[in-house]
């Protein structure tokens, strides 16, 4: 019985440090690369889309969030009373209509969107469990990380160095050499990060939410919806 136990308590692996917790010069020696040069490198968001969202998914994520905005407030950080648990209720409520448009409008019964997801990183030593994850399921055995959302209630540079060394990880474990997405969100502004193995990129930050959008639904349409536009690219993608 001892035998047993020690084999058992020998197998359990314990992650020394969450990506989160990470300090910016180690995170720079792991992923190779300085943030202040990298943080420079900023593309407008258009240039990574490749297909647009259809209206009316459009206009079926406008109606979720402007009730957010209603039944919970603007998720500001400067505007007393809100959590994070808020901020990530916007980010689902632009999530899950999208996913689901591609399991019914596209018969894509492949794509799963996951919450509080744990990401490990190949030498077992860091780990952290990520907002949302639109995982895309190969086979029985066989999931790929697609793309990774973390969600802040401050600024969006607070997540950089978790959502960058949690994309590394995912593209690691894909083992696949295609390209990983992930956003930085406060909800109301996002920013694209995309990794192929040898090349970073990073997006400027595109606003999705302002405080009277729902008065304004065709101007929203046709000046705020290139985040939309950009995940509908990425699960087209797929």
């Amino acid at each position: 019985m001892a035998d047993t136990e020690t084999t058992t308590f020998k197998r359990k692996k314990k992650y020394t440090t969450s990506f989160s917790n990470v300090p910016q010069k180690q995170a720079e020696r792991i992923l190779g690369f300085k943030f202040v040069p990298f943080y420079y490198q900023q593309k407008p968001l258009d240039q990574f889309i490749t297909e647009k969202a259809p209206d009316s998914l459009k206009k079926k994520i406008f109606n979720r969030l402007v009730d957010s905005i209603r039944s919970e407030g603007y998720p500001e950080a400067s505007l007393s009373p809100l959590n994070e648990a808020v901020v990530t209720d916007y980010v689902g409520h632009i999530l899950q209509p999208m996913v689901a448009h591609f399991y019914c409008s596209r018969t894509r019964k492949d794509i799963e969107l996951t919450r509080e997801t744990q990401i490990i990183s190949r030498d077992e030593e860091e780990d952290e469990n990520m907002e949302f994850v639109v995982m895309h399921s190969i086979d029985v055995d066989n999931v790929r990380y697609v793309n990774v959302i973390e969600a802040k209630r401050g600024a969006l540079g607070d997540g950089l160095t978790q959502l960058l060394l949690a994309l590394k990880s995912a593209f690691g474990i894909n083992n696949d050499q295609k390209k990983v997405y992930g956003f930085l969100t406060t909800a109301i502004d996002w920013q694209l990060i995309t990794y192929d193995g040898q090349t970073w990129k990073l997006s400027r930050p595109s606003t999705l939410l302002y405080g009277n959008m729902d008065k304004e639904e065709d101007q929203w349409l046709k000046d705020n919806t290139q985040v939309l536009d950009m995940i509908y690219s990425i699960l087209s993608s797929l």
